[in-house]
């Protein structure tokens, strides 16, 4: 017995081992394989054991290796436009994978408001940008990456300054106000994607027309830009890293005038004008001075990049977290830009149950040069630096019965632009958050109830710091006391929204609707203080000022609440039909006028999939849609219908006229104001041939925005002296975009080629009881070039149309020049023939927005190489010259060196006008004469790339190794004579942008880059 229980005990024993070898050995079984479909290998299949995040990606071959894996267990391929795959794992260790092509996910999916749809089956007019075309260049700003790339899109850089945003308008100006489309990042609404980091984007769509926009209602009248961000991946965890550094340099400087040739224009304007010249640029006149103020600012400037990303997943858990640094010192010195961003997406799956969050973190700290190119700057007969290397704007001895500068230099204000900017401390430092969390529930089969929670949070500190200094002794040469200015800013919005969507497809139709409400509260609290009086320049604290000036403060709160619904029915894949009403409230409004509806409906034909078309086959695709809808906007400032009351007023009462204190209402209102409200028709057709290698989209739109609000002044008696609100203007703009693309390849060399255009017309049709709008100051001496007026786009140039110059004083006599011209000035067109020239001779010069917009990408790779080019330009567009105002008729600062040819009576050929101070025919006057060609083609983005071979890489664990060198403006061609032909817009004299268009007021230059760059991944 006692043997045979022995023999027993082994024979378990040896049972045992066995079936925990074979465990073992199941675990730790490495598992080999191919992916491929119809046409050959697949690259980048998602390979995971079911129910595990144990997982990996084809190589470029299609080959995958995933280790630790058990017989029995189940393999899941998935990959995009193709079905899912499973398979069994055996005993065999290395498997052959053929995957499905699905016509469904093939189709191309686009996000739109609140969901996404197919492509096949919209019915608006959406563009969209992919991520993988935004990782092929390298971004500082994300509005650069629609810049382009969307027909009916124009993306204008704010000028060239670290950190500048750019001003985004989708199909042309709908509204006399600033306010520009509406950003929705990750489900959270939000007016700018500035704190959004490039390389963090998934997709971007463009809702253009009022279909696709409806259901945003009252935040659509400026279009809408939906934003999506990566998230995490089904597999192994991936880390990618990107690494580039370069330098920038200005693009182009102005010809400024040096010392001599300074002197030598202003001494011939004295003897025009009669008067003896100045001893500066006479007698005086040092020419061991040569100052260089342009140069002086300029610089080479580097610029850093890096970003991280780590993400990973399984079936039900999906995450990213990203990390982005920008450093960005500015072409101009004492301007420089640093913006940290940190996001992390997170996908929870339990069953019917699904969580998502998403939450980005930034902070930014920007240092601007506010001083660059401004007037009175420093003359080039003035040294920057005195003999001790301090800054100054004098070389006036500084000893009794010294000349003064006006005297002297023949100029009293006299600045140093380089001081300036290095004396003063100016940061601006923003933390700001924004995300999402959301959670939803499928009820039952296609039925699910969604709640989103967003939060739009903003934390800036404004400083600016002015020390005492002394430069000289005029104005803008010295500070006798310090000062400073600050502000804490404090924005905060949340918003709520439920929303019940249904997605079902029965028999031959399909059924996708929506309904949902939203509630969103925005508050705006801010605190400043400006101190004067320091005991000295070190201690900068308002606590330490002798006069605490003023304490501005503001808190500002808005809300909307919003109802909507949206039904898209799609038969048989042929016939479409969207309709989208949504029901907004604006606190902005008086009851009564609060609420606005705005509804949409939009219809669309695949006629490719028509019985007709079956044996068509050089047609792969041909789709007609048209729509129409309405959107709205509440553009009025915050408390615009609420007066304003003065607590401590005085008024004089009763027969002796005593002072007695009250209240006063200080601020006229007109609470009859309601939404602007935009009307578009939208026809488009999209078509493909070469199987799906060759594509077009075009879209003929015409928008109609209607009760805009513009501001007029109270008549006198009111005794308010405020501008007001009222509905009064409408705007039309008219337009037609096109889009083409090819794809296809050539052996080993694959390519791409895509371009759109967008012919656009823009018009304001009222203004009611507004007088035409007059702004566009470009100068400090208040000219203005810019009118909005009824026939004519927002904006407009308006002046006197030059014709020559007088070539005698009796030829200027005849002219009956409201002025009193001579020989040598600018002759203006009498227009309206009456035999004179005064401000009825003045018209309409051009349009500060172009009237064609296009965009050009080309990229291909080749074995490990790739390129990508990106082209754009605009045309028919003017642009208001101001550094010609500057330099050829300001009297207080420099000239350009192009004054030297103004006309004399031994160079009678010349288009500028004579030498003079004292202008006494006004040359200087809004004319045709700063008005410039704003057409340009530029070479905006190339990358060139090389991947190593995967055979290399994978030896020391990585999956991909990518160099890079990559450059932008690289080249421009235009006939703008300034910096750059974007030159953003201004708000001198607190005029609103808008009407600021195409006006460079000395625009801070656009700065060409250069980059070397990394790209890892593992």
């Amino acid at each position: 017995m006692l043997k045979e229980g022995r023999s027993l005990s082994r024979y378990l024993s040896a049972l045992l081992l066995f079936f925990a070898f074979m465990s073992m050995n199941g675990q730790s079984k490495t598992v080999t394989g191919v992916v491929s479909d119809a046409n050959g290998p697949l690259p980048g299949v998602n390979v995971i054991v079911k129910g595990t995040s144990n997982g990996t990606q084809t190589d470029f071959d299609g080959n995958f290796t995933l280790t630790s894996v058990s017989s029995g267990e189940v393999l899941l391929f998935t990959y995009i436009g193709y079905k899912k795959s499973e398979v069994t794992v055996g005993s065999s260790s290395n498997l052959a994978v053929t995957l499905e092509e699905d016509t469904q996910a093939l189709d191309e999916v686009v996000v739109v408001g609140y969901g996404t749809q197919k492509k096949s089956d919209l019915t608006g007019s959406v563009g969209q940008v992919d991520g993988d075309d935004i990782d092929k260049y390298t971004f500082s700003d994300a509005s650069q990456a629609l810049q382009g790339r969307v027909a009916g899109v124009n993306v204008e850089a704010n000028g060239g300054a670290p950190g500048a945003n750019a001003i985004v308008t989708i199909r042309g100006a709908s509204t006399l106000s600033d306010v520009g489309p509406l950003y929705v990042i990750d489900g959270m609404f939000t007016d700018n994607m500035n704190s959004l980091n490039p390389a963090d984007i998934a997709t971007i769509s463009v809702l253009k027309d009022a279909s696709a926009a409806a259901i945003y209602g009252s935040r659509a009248a400026n279009g809408v830009i939906l934003i999506t961000t990566k998230k995490g991946a089904i597999g192994k965890v991936g880390v990618d890293l990107d690494y580039s550094y370069g330098f920038q340099q200005s693009v182009n400087k102005l010809d400024w005038a040096n010392a001599r040739q300074y002197a030598d224009i202003v001494n011939r304007a004295r003897d025009n004008d009669g008067n003896p010249r100045f001893p500066a640029n006479d007698s005086q006149f040092n020419p061991n001075i040569n100052s260089d103020i342009q140069e002086a600012n300029l610089r080479t400037a580097p610029i850093l990049n890096a970003n991280a990303r780590i993400y990973g997943g399984s079936e039900n858990v999906r995450f990213s977290l990203s990390l982005n640094h920008l450093e960005q010192d500015g072409i101009i010195k004492e301007s420089d830009y640093t913006r940290t961003t940190v996001r992390s997406n997170a996908t929870l799956n339990f069953g019917k149950f699904k969580l998502e969050n998403t939450i980005g973190l930034t902070r930014s700290i920007d240092n601007p040069n506010t001083y660059f190119n401004k007037e009175r700057d420093l003359l080039p007969t003035i040294n920057i630096y005195d003999a001790n290397g301090n800054f100054s704007a004098s070389d006036i001895p500084d000893v009794d019965g010294a000349p003064t500068l006006a005297s002297y230099y023949g100029i009293g204000n006299i600045g140093n632009s380089l001081a300036l900017a290095s004396l003063e401390d100016r940061t601006v430092t923003s933390n700001s958050i924004l995300g999402s969390i959301a959670a939803s529930y499928e009820i039952f089969d296609g039925l699910t109830y969604k709640l989103n929670l967003g939060l739009d949070a903003s934390f800036t500190n404004n400083y600016r710091f002015t020390p005492t200094y002394l430069l000289n002794a005029g104005t803008v040469g010295n500070q006798q006391f310090a000062e400073l200015r600050e502000t804490n800013n404090n924005f905060i919005s949340s918003l709520i929204e439920h929303t019940l969507a249904y997605n079902k497809l029965i028999g031959k139709s399909n059924v996708n609707a929506i309904i949902g409400y939203t509630d969103q509260v925005s508050n705006t609290r801010s605190l400043g203080v400006v101190a004067r009086g320091f005991p000295s320049n070190d201690v900068r604290v308002a606590s330490a000022a002798e006069d605490r000036a003023e304490m501005p403060s503001l808190d500002l709160t808005k809300a909307i609440r919003s109802y909507f619904g949206r039904v898209s029915y799609t038969y048989d894949s042929r016939y479409l039909l969207t309709a989208t009403v949504r029901r907004d409230g604006s606190s902005l409004f008086k009851d009564g006028l609060r609420w606005g509806t705005f509804p949409s409906v939009a219809v669309g034909w695949n006629i490719s999939n028509e019985k007709f078309m079956e044996d068509v086959t050089a047609i792969s695709n041909l789709k007609i849609r048209a729509s129409y809808g309405e959107v709205g906007s509440d553009n009025v400032s915050i408390y615009a219908i609420s007066p304003e009351l003065n607590l401590n007023s005085e008024y004089p009462l009763g027969t002796d006229q005593e002072r007695q204190t009250g209240y006063s209402i200080t601020k006229g209102v007109n609470d009859d104001i309601t939404w602007e409200t935009s009307k578009t028709t939208d026809i488009g057709l999209e078509f493909a041939t070469f199987n799906n290698k060759l594509r077009f989209t075009m879209d003929y739109f015409n928008k109609k925005s209607e009760d805009v609000l513009v501001e007029l002044a109270l008549p006198l008696y009111t005794g308010f002296g405020n501008r007001v609100p009222f509905n009064t203007a409408s705007i039309t703009n008219k337009g037609f975009e096109f889009l083409a693309d090819y794809s296809d390849n050539v052996g080993e060399l694959n390519f791409n080629i895509s371009g759109n255009f967008t012919v656009l017309s823009n018009e304001v049709t009222t203004l009611g009881d507004a007088t035409p709008i007059i702004e566009g100051q470009f100068t400090s001496n208040g000219l203005k070039g810019t009118k909005t007026d009824v026939g004519q786009p927002v904006s407009s140039f308006f002046g006197y149309v030059t014709d020559g110059i007088y070539q005698t004083d009796a030829e200027a006599a005849a002219a009956n020049d409201s002025f009193s011209p001579q020989a040598g000035d600018i002759r203006f067109k009498d227009l309206n023939e009456d035999g004179q020239i005064d401000t009825e001779d003045q018209q309409f010069l051009g349009n500060p927005s172009p009237d064609l917009n296009y965009g050009i990408n080309i990229s291909a790779d080749y074995k490990g190489f790739d390129i990508n080019l990106f082209f754009n330009g605009v045309a028919g567009n003017k642009i208001l010259n101001s550094n010609l105002y500057r330099g050829y008729f300001d009297t207080e600062g420099n000239y350009l060196a192009g004054a030297l040819n103004a006309w004399t009576p031994q160079n009678t050929a010349s288009t500028i006008p004579r030498n003079t101070l004292l202008d006494p025919g006004f040359n200087r006057r809004m004319s045709d004469f700063y008005l410039e060609k704003g057409d340009y083609i530029r070479l905006r983005n190339v990358q060139l790339g090389f991947k190593l071979p995967e055979d290399v890489i994978n030896s020391v664990g990585l999956s991909k190794l990518r160099l890079y060198v990559s450059a932008s403006n690289l080249f421009t061609i235009t006939d703008y004579s300034g910096y750059y032909p974007e030159v953003g817009r201004n708000n001198r004299g607190g005029s609103r942008r808008i009407f600021s268009s195409g006006v460079d007021e000395g625009a801070y230059p656009t700065a060409r880059s250069f980059q070397l760059g990394i790209q890892a991944s593992f």
